[in-house]
């Protein structure tokens, strides 16, 4: 238990950093310009509670899986974090694209590389804190 929860929350803290910065570096602005367009629909500011606990809950899954997968390094987290966390964001942004007019395949491209990125980033993370308590 303590090995899952240590991998979850370095998953996490990675998952978080690199959010933050693609938050502000990317989302913020689409944020403002959706907001604009469909006022009613987006909120004024994301609701950083459920954000947190949705990348907790990632993270959680990742970590588990990955334990039992044996993508217990550096690189195999990395490497594996990519589809992981591409693939689970790839299929609800194509959900979303099927319901939410205001959704563009153009979105949904940069949000799947994005957060196949993330994944690398925390899936690095999970791997390296499950190969130092080998």
């Amino acid at each position: 238990m303590k090995k899952l929860i240590l991998t979850t929350l370095a998953g996490f803290v990675a998952s978080f950093i690199f959010g933050s910065i693609s938050y502000f570096l990317y989302y913020e602005k689409l944020m403002v310009a959706l907001m604009e367009k469909y006022p009613a629909s987006i909120k004024t500011e994301p609701d950083l509670m459920i954000g947190m606990g949705a990348g907790l809950v990632q993270s959680l899954l990742m970590a588990y899986s990955f334990d039992k997968m044996n993508f217990n390094t550096l690189k195999s987290g990395a490497l594996n974090g990519i589809w992981f966390a591409g693939g689970i964001w790839m299929i609800a942004n194509l959900n979303n694209l099927s319901m939410l007019s205001f959704y563009e395949t153009s979105f949904v491209i940069t949000d799947t590389v994005i957060s196949a990125a993330l994944g690398a980033f925390a899936g690095a993370a999970i791997g390296w804190t499950l190969d130092k308590q080998k």
